[in-house]
């Protein structure tokens, strides 16, 4: 086993303590970016549970009503024949 002498030491910890601090400073980042990332899902979610509310609003009240695209160019295609 090799021994440091105090000036290596002293460097290997100041080069220990850049590193937690870039560690640490990463993790923060990283916990933030995860808040972010969980509001944004849940905010999709409640928009996805909107539009299935709407669309089944839609079809209850008017079922001939086309809601999506495909079913637009299906009843456009129909309507042409």
């Amino acid at each position: 086993m090799t021994t440091l002498s105090p000036k290596e030491m002293a460097k290997s910890i100041s080069e220990l303590k850049a590193s937690l601090q870039l560690l640490t400073y990463n993790t923060e980042r990283l916990i933030e970016a995860n808040k972010i990332i969980m509001n944004l899902e849940q905010a999709v979610f409640h928009e996805k549970w909107k539009v299935r509310h709407l669309t089944r609003l839609v079809r209850y009240y008017n079922p001939e009503e086309p809601i999506s695209e495909e079913e637009l160019d299906a009843q456009i295609k129909g309507g042409m024949n």
